[in-house]
């Protein structure tokens, strides 16, 4: 696990298109603004330093990001950490990587004195893998919201820290 470095945008770039509708579409602009302002992001190797997966989190003093998800929850909470997203190829699913990401942003954002991480899950489209993964993880769902309109629902969830 290391910090994202602009070398792998193309690979990042990817992993999230293979993983759409899970997770938000990104294209060069978003990834730009993530790189600049996200306060966590890293990615998961193979053994030949090619990324597998990654995570983007964001906190409480990030600005200028116009997600409503993110929103919602900088409404609720004056610090708070937030998974924005993260992505795997199909590869590197089920060996272990997410949970090791989560805990390293879990462990970032307690270090940095946040004490919600807080993550939203699609309901509509359901993604039921996210589901009873932030629940395993200990996360309660808080509310659902159809931020994008009629078509879209999605969870919110926290984790006290």
């Amino acid at each position: 696990m290391r910090s994202y470095e602009p070398a792998d945008a193309e690979v990042v770039l990817a992993i999230n298109a293979e993983c759409v509708p899970e997770v938000g579409e990104m294209d060069e602009e978003k990834l730009a603004y993530f790189a600049d302002n996200a306060s966590f992001f890293v990615v998961v190797e193979d053994d030949d330093d090619s990324p597998l997966g990654f995570l983007i989190g964001l906190d409480n003093t990030t600005v200028g990001y116009p997600s409503p998800n993110f929103a919602f929850f900088a409404g609720r909470h004056a610090e708070f950490a937030y998974v924005d997203r993260i992505a795997m190829t199909a590869a590197a699913q089920g060996k272990g990587l997410g949970p090791a990401l989560y805990n390293a942003f879990e462990a970032w954002a307690y270090g940095h004195g946040k004490r919600i991480l807080a993550a939203e899950v699609n309901t509509v489209p359901d993604n039921p893998h996210s589901h009873h993964f932030h629940q395993k993880f200990g996360f309660t769902e808080v509310d659902r919201a159809r931020p994008y309109g009629p078509d879209e629902e999605i969870a919110y969830y926290e984790k006290w820290l």
